[in-house]
């Protein structure tokens, strides 16, 4: 079936000025999606065709008759599920479309029979871009995991070079002859001492030792102890003997 190339481009130009319909509110609420919704109600302004908001579906959106459910080359659009779809097929008014149910080797021998009868696929898989067999892509992938499972041998690691070729003795002797030109007296040699680890002595867990109960210590008093001896008592005693005395005498006056 001819199409006129005429109607291909009335229909190509009322597609670009069609615009995109969306649901009611769709750009308001996260939760409405933006899939096309009849709008139904009273007073609502969309169905009303108020001025100002979207436009709804319409049958003058509607592109040519003859053109409907055709692609843009004007070819028909056919299903395929296997290679033996493809001997039905005519080249000059219709296209392949492979099935979405069908696996990846299928599609890679539906791909190859194609391409050997020129026939166009829509939905080329991208398996088979480059033509390849699946005997190929197997091959392919067992190289792979070869070279994964295949240890690489490492390579012995490169000493890295010190940062001053001179030995000790010859920075030694280079300071003392710096110093020597400078006027400065010789630097004296740093004498390493080697630290003895220290040998921490382990003491020995003490017993716990069991408190005897305390018994009552007969104290003696001593008697060698010396008593003390008051001035005050004897003078005291010594003023009321000579009281004694002048009272004895003035009597016997």
């Amino acid at each position: 079936m001819t199409v006129d190339k005429r109607l291909l481009r009335v229909r190509e130009k009322i597609r670009k000025s069609r615009p995109k319909f969306r649901r009611q509110e769709s750009w308001r609420y996260k939760r409405l999606k933006t899939g096309w919704r009849k709008p139904n109600g009273i007073d609502n302004s969309m169905r009303h065709h108020k001025r100002g908001i979207p436009t709804i579906v319409r049958v003058g959106f509607r592109g040519p008759k003859a053109t409907r459910g055709l692609t843009r080359t004007g070819k028909v659009e056919v299903l395929i599920h296997n290679t033996y779809d493809l001997e039905e097929i005519d080249i000059e008014t219709q296209v392949v479309r492979i099935a979405s149910t069908v696996g990846t080797r299928k599609k890679v021998a539906i791909t190859n029979k194609a391409d050997e009868l020129e026939i166009k696929i829509i939905n080329r898989p991208e398996e088979a871009l480059t033509f390849a067999t699946i005997s190929e892509i197997s091959e392919e992938l067992l190289l792979e995991e070869e070279d994964k499972k295949e240890p690489k041998d490492k390579a012995p690691r490169k000493k890295k070079p010190s940062k001053s070729s001179l030995t000790q003795k010859e920075i030694e002797e280079l300071d003392r002859i710096e110093a020597e030109l400078a006027g400065k007296p010789t630097p004296r040699k740093k004498t390493t001492t080697t630290k003895k680890p220290t040998t921490t002595k382990k003491t020995p867990a003490k017993k716990p030792t069991t408190k005897k109960p305390a018994t009552k210590a007969t104290t003696k008093k001593s008697t060698t102890a010396p008593k003390k001896t008051t001035t005050t008592k004897k003078k005291a005693s010594s003023s009321k003997s000579s009281g004694t005395k002048s009272t004895s005498s003035k009597k016997s006056k």
